[in-house]
């Protein structure tokens, strides 16, 4: 039988990221986020340092080209360093999908797995005022600096899904399930995923 995946996009200071992690918890299975960077690391043998700055960020090829050292057929040459990660995560994204049940938050999961069974993807809103106060009081910044920081964040990972997927990103038409955390609360959102787990 095959697994049950759960994948996740999310608004920047939506709350997506604790949603995921805190559905996987009740499930009793595991929520991948930034840990997808680790393992995209681990399998291509590039620092951490290298893919950091370009994780969930469109390809540039001006820009954070593959290092010489690290060139191989995993990792391309010559490639824009964002494509060669979108590639990297892709394969462990499927490996994971093969291998468990479990949460996908980001990396266009939805998109990457679009030919699988038993995926549902979700999106993750929220009120905007709602998302200035969650990333003020997590970056302890003012209210400017949260509206410019989640201005640039939504940029970013709009432009990522849109380049690397058929789809546009926040749409409601490119997912199953569209929640908003400020209407619903975070709990709610939780079992609403655990639910739809659940049934599948």
């Amino acid at each position: 039988m095959a697994n049950t995946i759960i994948t996740i996009g999310r608004q920047f200071g939506s709350g997506g990221h604790e949603i995921g992690k805190l559905a996987a918890q009740k499930l009793g299975i595991e929520c991948y986020d930034s840990r997808l960077i680790q393992l995209a690391s681990e399998k291509s043998c590039i620092g951490m340092e290298h893919l950091k700055p370009v994780d969930e960020k469109r390809a540039n090829p001006w820009l954070y080209t593959v290092p010489s050292d690290y060139s191989n057929e995993m990792t391309g040459f010559g490639l824009p360093m964002n494509d060669m990660l979108f590639n990297v995560q892709s394969q462990i994204i499927r490996q994971l999908a093969d291998k468990e049940s479990c949460i996908i938050v980001g990396r266009c999961a939805d998109s990457v797995l679009e030919s699988y069974p038993n995926v549902i993807s979700v999106f993750i809103r929220a009120n905007h005022p709602e998302r200035v106060k969650r990333i003020m009081e997590r970056q302890n910044i003012s209210a400017k600096e949260a509206e410019t920081l989640i201005k640039k964040m939504d940029k970013d990972r709009s432009l990522y899904y849109n380049f690397f997927s058929d789809k546009k990103w926040g749409r409601a038409e490119s997912y199953d399930l569209v929640l908003n955390s400020t209407a619903l609360g975070r709990e709610r959102c939780v079992d609403l995923i655990c639910s739809l787990m659940k049934q599948l």
